[in-house]
């Protein structure tokens, strides 16, 4: 398991917890919940990558070269987010 997926899974279990904690849910195996939110987060990270390279790689046809500012890459990736139907 590298660094990331270790930290995925911490954060994940600090989610559960805190869920279970104030009582908005109720695993009945939190080991199940665990493994679902860290899923969840996965696939999420995963997406925000792919959008974040498919942004680079619009604007560097646009832009060429040069690295695009924050802005611009914000901008384009909420575009291709927003394509794609995900929530930045």
């Amino acid at each position: 398991m590298g660094i990331a997926d270790r930290q995925i899974e911490f954060l994940a279990r600090a989610i559960v917890n805190r869920l279970e904690d104030r009582g908005l849910v109720e695993f009945g195996d939190a080991e199940i919940g665990i493994r679902i939110v860290a899923k969840t987060l996965f696939d999420n990270f995963q997406m925000y990558d792919t959008i974040e390279q498919e942004a680079r790689t619009r604007l560097t046809k646009v832009i060429g070269e040069r690295e695009p500012t924050d802005m611009e890459l914000v901008d384009e990736m909420r575009r291709v987010a927003a394509e794609k139907s995900f929530a930045l």
